[in-house]
Formats: C-alpha cells, sequence, structure tokens
C-alpha cells in the first residue's frame, strides 16, 4: 500500500459515505508519518487493504462501501488495492486511550491514523507471523524505539492473556534484534 493509494480509498470513502471521522487502523495507518514504508523493499509494498473506521457507521454504508472500494470490487479490481470498512466493535481491541493519541492526516480535517505505538500494541496481543515481521522491520527501521516501545507495553491495560501474549512477543523481538 502506498500513500497515494490509500490517499484515493480515504477520498472515496469520503465521496461516498461523507463521514464526520475516518480512522486508518491496521498497517496503513503508519503511511502518513512513513510514507516510504509503501515503497519497493519496504514492509507494506505489498499490503493490499486499508482499514477504516468510519464515524458514524451504520449496516447501509458498509454494504454500499464494500461494493463500491471493497474487497472483490470492481475498485479492486481495477486498481489492485481496496477499503476494508471496519466496524465500531474493532475498537475494543485498542489499546486504553488511543483516540488521544491519534495522528492527524495532512491534507484532511477529519482523517486520523493510528499511533504507531497503539498499533504495535495491536500487533504483539495478535501475535501473527506477519504482524511479528511488521514490528520487527519498524524495531529496525528505527520507526519504533525499544525502550518507548517497552514503556507503551507496560502502561497499556490490558487483560492477563493479553498482557502475557504482548510481554512475550515483545521480549522476543527485543532479544533476537539484541535490543
Amino acid at each position: 500500500m502506498r500513500l497515494q493509494f490509500l490517499n484515493h480509498l480515504l477520498n472515496a470513502v469520503s465521496a461516498l459515505a461523507q463521514p464526520r471521522r475516518i480512522v486508518v487502523l491496521g498497517s496503513s495507518s503508519l503511511l502518513p508519518l512513513h510514507p516510504h514504508l509503501g515503497e519497493a523493499g519496504q514492509p507494506l509494498e505489498l499490503s493490499l487493504d486499508a482499514d477504516l473506521l468510519l464515524d458514524p457507521m451504520d449496516q447501509t454504508i458498509a454494504d454500499v462501501l464494500k461494493d463500491a472500494i471493497g474487497q472483490e470490487s470492481h475498485f479492486e479490481q481495477r486498481y489492485g488495492y481496496y477499503a476494508d470498512i471496519l466496524r465500531p466493535v474493532i475498537a475494543e481491541t485498542l489499546p486504553a486511550g488511543w483516540e488521544m493519541r491519534l495522528v492527524p492526516v495532512a491534507g484532511y480535517d477529519n482523517v486520523f491514523a493510528l499511533d504507531p505505538y497503539d498499533l504495535a500494541m495491536v500487533k504483539l496481543v495478535v501475535g501473527r507471523p506477519k504482524d511479528l515481521d511488521l514490528i520487527r522491520a519498524l524495531l529496525k527501521l528505527g520507526i519504533l524505539e525499544p525502550q518507548r516501545l517497552s514503556r507503551h507495553y507496560q502502561q497499556t491495560p490490558l487483560g492477563e492473556r493479553e498482557a502475557f501474549t504482548a510481554g512475550r512477543h515483545l521480549q522476543m523481538l527485543l532479544r533476537e534484534l539484541g535490543l
């Protein structure tokens, strides 16, 4: 996913749904601050979707957007990327206080991106190989600072199981990278 592709999706969503606010979640949320991550040879080069949370959201809007710019739409067939429109319940999986740390997306008054450290926490809890590969790459590139990520982990209220999983993944990555 490149920043220009994300902007194309944001413009399409804005035109079709006219939301009060759009929040970019998932790995594409890194692009507004670090557009180079979508370039050839970078961690987001092969990402084809942008996870978007709209406010307000209802089923009618979700259906229109899925048909217009979602996976397997004519939009995806033409451009090779698509929007994954998320349900508001996804916010329950985000670290406490995430809304206060949102990053404004340049060029838009109502579009924000998830803070990279909040994204990292989500990825550490989920812990799929692709999630850990992304965190590993962000640490190697210096986009995530190990000490700040450790502090963010310690300060983020998590359930017992989530805290254990995220902590185990974080320690593994830091040890592996010699950080």
